[in-house]
C-alpha cells in the first residue's frame, strides 16, 4: 500500500513539473570551444538526465569487470565452502545412524572442502570410530594432539580408544594428562580413577580421589567410602613388609569409614602388634556400632593375648552391648556363654535368633552346642542335621580356615571399591565363589560319638569274623572255565 501511494505521489509531482515547464518554456545555452549551442530547458534538463544515467551505467560495468576475478573467487570458496558444510552434514548423520561408511566418505569430502582441520579431523575420527577402524581413528586424534584447542578432546578420543582394547598403560598416560588440564571436566576424573583401580594402584587412585573431591566430582560421603576400600587394599599390599605404614592406613581407612569392617578389622590387629591397645579398642567399638561383624568380634577378643578366659568374655560382652538389637551382638553372646558353660545366658541370647527365619546353619551349630551342654545329644544331632542344609551366613565367609579375614584378590578390592563406595554395600566376594568358609563352630565335638565308635566296633568283629577282604585276581565265581588249584 505504501508503495502504491509513493507511485501515485511521484507521477503527480512529475506531472506538476511537465506543466511547470511546459507554461514557463526557457532557453538554455551552452558556449563550449567557441560554438554556441541553444535548446530549450525541458530538453537540456532531459539530455543532462540522460547523460547522468549512461555514465553511472558506464562505471559500474568497468567496476564489474574489474572485480570480476575476486568476486568469481569468492563465489568459488562460498560455494566450496557449502558443499563442505554439506558433506559434514551427511558425516554427522551417518555417524549418529552407525553407517560408518557414509561417514567415513563423507568426513574425507569434507576435510577436502573445508580449511578447518581441527573440525576435519575430528569429524573424521569420529567417522572412523563409527565404522569400527580403531587404526584410522587413533592416526586422526593423534594429529589433533599438537593442537592446543583440540588436545583434550584428542586426549578423550584415545582414552576411549584405549578403553575399548583394555590397553591400561596407554589409558593411564592419557587419562593422567587429561586430569591435569580437563579442570573440572568430569570424564577425565572418572577414566582416571577407574584405570587406577583396574592396574591395583590403590595410592594414586586415592589421590586422584581427593583432588576429584575437590573439584567437585565425587560427593563427600561416598568420597569417604571409596577412600576407606583403597586405604584398607594399600595397608594389606604393605603389611608384611611395612606394617607401620599399613597400621596408619588402616587407621585413616577406619575413620574415613568407621562402618567398613574390612579397615576396623585390619587397623584393630596391626595396632594392637604395636600395642596401641587404646586406639585399636576405639576402632572397633565404632566399627561395631555402625555394622557388627563376626571378624571384629574376633580380631576384639585377639587385642590382648594374656587376658583370662574370664576376662575376654566380659570385653565381649560388653563389646556387644555397644550394638545390642543386632543379630551379630546375640549370636557373639550366646558363643561367649557356650565357652562359659552358661546355659541359660546362651539360651536367652541364642532364642530370638533361631525365631527368626531363614535359620542359618552357623544358629544350628550353636543351638547345638547348647543342646550338648545340656546334655541332649538326641537334640544336638537334629540341630546339626538341620544345619547340613541350612543357609550360611555370608559375613561368615569373610574368615577363612587360616582364621585371615578379608583375604581378598586385587579383584575382590575392585569390586569392592564399587560396591562400598558408590552404594555402601559389602560384598562378600568368597562367598559367591563357595570358598570355604572358617568353622562357625566345632561340630565335630557336637555329637555323641559313641553310637558310632559301637557300629564301628562292631563291623571290626564282622570283619575279623570273616577273614580279610583283599580283592584277589582271578576268573569270577561263576567263570566257566577252570580254576588253577593252587590259586
Amino acid at each position: 500500500m505504501i508503495r502504491l501511494i509513493l507511485a501515485v505521489a511521484a507521477c503527480v509531482i512529475t506531472a506538476i513539473v511537465a506543466v511547470f515547464l511546459a507554461l514557463n518554456p526557457g532557453l538554455v545555452t551552452v558556449e563550449f570551444l567557441g560554438q554556441t549551442l541553444e535548446a530549450p530547458f525541458a530538453l537540456a534538463m532531459g539530455a543532462l538526465i540522460l547523460a547522468a544515467f549512461v555514465l553511472v551505467v558506464a562505471w559500474w560495468v568497468i567496476a564489474k569487470l574489474w572485480s570480476a576475478p575476486d568476486a568469481w573467487k569468492r563465489f568459488s570458496l562460498r560455494r566450496r565452502r557449502d558443499q563442505g558444510f554439506d558433506a559434514l552434514e551427511r558425516a554427522l548423520i551417518a555417524s549418529a545412524a552407525g553407517q560408518g561408511d557414509l561417514a567415513v566418505r563423507q568426513a574425507a569430502r569434507a576435510e577436502a572442502l573445508l580449511d578447518r582441520p581441527a573440525l576435519s579431523r575430528l569429524l573424521a575420527a569420529r567417522a572412523a570410530e563409527a565404522a569400527g577402524d580403531l587404526e584410522s581413528a587413533q592416526i586422526h586424534y593423534e594429529a589433533m594432539l599438537a593442537d592446543a584447542k583440540t588436545r583434550l578432546v584428542a586426549q578423550r578420543g584415545l582414552v576411549g580408544i584405549a578403553q575399548s582394547r583394555s590397553d591400561s598403560q596407554t589409558l593411564l598416560t592419557h587419562a593422567s594428562d587429561a586430569f591435569e588440564q580437563a579442570g573440572r571436566a568430569r570424564w577425565a576424573f572418572d577414566a582416571l580413577f577407574e584405570a587406577q583401580v583396574n592396574a591395583a594402584l590403590w595410592a594414586k587412585a586415592e589421590a586422584t580421589l581427593t583432588e576429584g573431591e575437590r573439584r567437585g566430582h565425587v560427593d563427600r560421603l561416598a568420597a569417604g567410602r571409596m577412600r576407606a576400600v583403597l586405604l584398607t587394599a594399600e595397608a594389606r599390599r604393605l603389611e608384611s613388609t611395612d606394617p607401620e605404614t599399613a597400621a596408619k592406613l588402616a587407621d585413616r581407612a577406619a575413620t574415613a569409614s568407621p562402618g567398613f569392617a574390612p579397615a576396623a578389622e585390619l587397623a584393630g590387629r596391626l595396632l594392637a602388634e604395636q600395642r596401641r591397645h587404646r586406639r585399636a579398642v576405639d576402632i572397633l567399638e565404632d566399627a561395631w556400632k555402625h555394622a557388627p561383624h563376626p571378624a571384629l568380634a574376633r580380631a576384639f577378643a585377639s587385642l590382648r593375648r594374656s587376658d583370662t578366659k574370664a576376662k575376654r568374655a566380659e570385653r565381649l560382652r560388653a563389646l556387644a552391648a555397644l550394638n545390642p538389637d543386632h543379630r551379630e551382638s546375640r549370636l557373639l553372646l550366646a558363643e561367649t556363654a557356650l565357652d562359659q558353660g552358661n546355659r541359660e545366658a546362651a539360651h536367652a541370647a541364642l532364642k530370638p535368633v533361631l525365631e527368626t527365619s531363614p535359620v542359618s546353619a552357623r544358629a544350628c551349630a550353636l543351638a547345638a552346642r547348647l543342646a550338648r551342654l545340656e546334655e541332649n545329644p538326641e537334640e544336638a544331632q537334629r540341630w546339626m542335621a538341620r544345619a547340613s542344609h541350612a543357609p550360611a551366613e555370608a559375613d561368615w565367609s569373610d574368615i577363612d580356615e587360616g582364621g585371615q579375614a578379608f583375604n581378598y584378590t586385587d579383584a575382590d578390592w575392585k569390586r569392592m571399591v564399587e560396591s562400598w563406595g558408590r552404594d555402601a554395600v559389602l560384598i562378600h566376594p568368597r562367598h559367591e565363589r563357595y570358598e570355604v568358609a572358617a568353622a562357625a563352630a566345632p561340630e565335630t565335638m557336637l555329637i555323641d560319638a559313641r553310637p558310632t565308635a559301637e557300629r564301628s566296633a562292631k563291623r571290626s568283629e564282622a570283619g575279623d569274623k570273616q577273614g580279610p577282604n583283599f580283592y584277589v585276581p582271578g576268573p569270577a565265581p561263576d567263570d566257566p572255565g577252570a580254576a588253577d588249584p593252587d590259586t
